[in-house]
């Protein structure tokens, strides 16, 4: 094939006028033998003003003459007609390998815009199961806080008819009051009326008379009690909403029972560190022996769960859910295939989630304060930035038997990282 393709160069370069460099058309030969396109003898020729001569040999023609090469122009038009069939084949080549390259980048196109209609539906069909489910939310906080309303206005209702009916028999006793008084008074006037001896002893009988006492006040101070529905009053609402409003965040403690020996807690079992020595620690098959972990007392199998841990300002630490049955004595990758769904933090600002593999968190803002999130029916453990409530990150299919709040300080790193970690409650 190189020799072929080498043979056709030749050719090609002997059919090809030296003047234009393309191939003869209607070619000329020279008395010394050389050919050329005659159009372009000609014009060689036309701006020579010597004797003319052969371009590319320089004989001297003095007569100009040439003959045309009939040979040669029916070579070259056969070549050419090669090569336009050759450029042909190239050509139908080209656009067909270029149709199947478009065909195959219109295939993946059709199949991306099928998939972004189908994100679409997803979306659409997604958002409305969620705004369904907003508006459930919100009708419950909407029924709570109407409750709470009527509750409120009916109290309010029942101390205003309290208060009016202690006034009317105020008012009453007043009446009274005024009644004997009036009385009394008439009877002074006629006695004074009367200058005779028997003015003396109705005088005597009205001094003795006795006027019936009236309380001039209320028994107890009857005036509403204002500021029992005002002042910081939607915060009062709130906290009596609170009790009402689910999950809430659960009340977990601290299971001493499972936590590694050098963990230290506070009175309530709310707060955790980590010190350098050992404590003294029962021998229970639930406790972690390897890492500094710890689980809450309180175990769940179903429903949902809400609970917030402060972390502070420490430089490395992972909580989150834990299935009841995981592996204590050795050390393990914290990662959901082992029963591990958790967040990391470490070196201060590195957050992560512990997927297989891990997946690395880019936020904001560093929480100091972290809600974690349960949902046993769907499978689902989230977490949030608990001081504003930004997302975090969401494991689905967490699936276990039973689910238990997981909480690691990790070691103090000489000092570094001694702020304990605490379970906040909410005092209501």
């Amino acid at each position: 094939m190189a020799g072929d393709r080498h043979t056709e160069q030749n050719l090609k370069d002997e059919l090809t006028c030296s003047i234009c460099c393309e191939l003869f058309r209607e070619p000329v030969m020279l008395e010394c033998m050389h050919h050329f396109c005659k159009a372009c003898i000609l014009r060689f020729w036309q701006g020579y003003q010597k004797v003319a001569s052969c371009p590319q040999c320089r004989r001297e023609s003095p007569s100009r003459t040439f003959r045309t090469s009939y040979l040669v122009a029916r070579v070259v038009e056969r070549v050419r007609q090669c090569i336009t069939e050759q450029q042909r084949r190239k050509l139908q080549k080209q656009l067909e390998d270029a149709l199947k390259s478009h065909q195959i980048k219109l295939e993946d196109l059709v199949q991306m815009k099928r998939m972004a209609d189908q994100r679409i539906y997803t979306i659409k069909e997604n958002s409305e199961a969620l705004a369904e489910k907003v508006r459930v939310e919100f009708k419950c906080l909407h029924q709570i806080l109407e409750e709470e309303e009527r509750a409120t206005l009916a109290e309010l209702g029942k101390e205003k008819e309290g208060a009016v009916l202690m006034l009317k028999m105020h008012i009453q006793q007043l009446e009274e009051g005024i009644s004997e008084l009036k009385k009394t008074m008439e009877s002074i006037h006629q006695a004074m009326s009367k200058m005779g001896d028997e003015f003396l002893l109705e005088v005597e009988d009205l001094k003795t008379r006795r006027i019936k006492y009236v309380e001039t006040q209320p028994i107890k101070n009857l005036e509403l009690h204002k500021e029992k529905y005002t002042g910081p009053f939607q915060y009062k609402i709130w906290k009596r909403m609170l009790k009402s409003i689910h999950p809430a965040p659960s009340l977990l403690t601290f299971d001493q029972e499972s936590a590694h020996p050098n963990l230290v807690f506070s009175r309530d079992l709310t707060g955790v560190t980590e010190t350098d020595i050992p404590q003294v620690v029962s021998n229970s098959s639930k406790r972690f022996l390897q890492c500094v972990n710890v689980l809450a007392s309180e175990t769940f199998e179903s429903g949902r769960h809400y609970w917030e841990v402060w972390v502070g300002n420490k430089i490395k630490w992972d909580l989150g859910v834990a299935a009841e049955s995981v592996d204590r004595k050795a050390k393990v990758k914290l990662c959901p295939e082992n029963g591990y769904w958790t967040l990391r933090l470490r070196n201060r600002n590195e957050y992560s989630a512990m997927t297989s593999p891990l997946v690395r968190l880019s936020l904001e803002n560093c929480p100091r304060k972290v809600g974690v999130y349960l949902d046993c029916g769907e499978q689902k453990v989230a977490f949030y930035n608990a001081e504003d409530m930004v997302h975090l990150f969401t494991f689905t299919q967490a699936d276990a038997h039973r689910f238990c709040p997981f909480f690691s300080t990790c070691f103090s790193e000489g000092h570094q990282n001694v702020e304990p970690m605490r379970i906040c409650h909410l005092n209501l």
